[in-house]
């Protein structure tokens, strides 16, 4: 039987309509790809208190959580099934404290694709790259 891993990602904003794409520690699974940050949801968790937590853990930063960025992508890796869901974000705090993650990139929408995203990431990054980014709102 295959694992399911139920993981949240952020697709923060800035007031630029930017997205913050972070770049996974070499020493990580999937070390040295691109993604959403984020991380599992715990048992008990709804997946917006998830993404709280994890970019607190991740990155010492509070965030507000907007709604979901795309349907939840579903990738089968050898460690397990991923079945990522990315909402929309913006940043309460700046503070970047990087724990998983060796860099972060503001990136526009065109400059998305030019990174080596996870798989289970890269389905909502295209996604997002096409999108009317004004008229998300958070």
């Amino acid at each position: 039987m295959v694992k399911q891993i139920n993981v949240v990602g952020a697709a923060i904003l800035n007031d630029d309509n930017q997205i913050l794409a972070s770049k996974r520690n070499d020493d990580r699974i999937l070390g040295t790809l691109w993604e959403f940050p984020g991380g599992k949801i715990n048992m008990g968790e709804t997946p917006e208190e998830a993404l709280k937590r994890e970019l607190l853990e991740e990155f010492n930063d509070e965030i507000k959580v907007g709604h979901q960025a795309s349907s939840t992508s579903i990738y089968h890796y050898d460690f397990g099934e991923v079945h990522l869901t990315v909402y929309f974000a913006r940043l309460m705090t700046h503070h970047f404290n990087l724990v998983a993650h060796s860099k972060l990139e503001w990136c526009d929408q065109k400059e998305l694709l030019k990174l080596n995203w996870a798989n289970a990431d890269l389905p909502i990054a295209k996604y997002i790259s096409s999108m009317d980014l004004k008229k998300v709102q958070i």
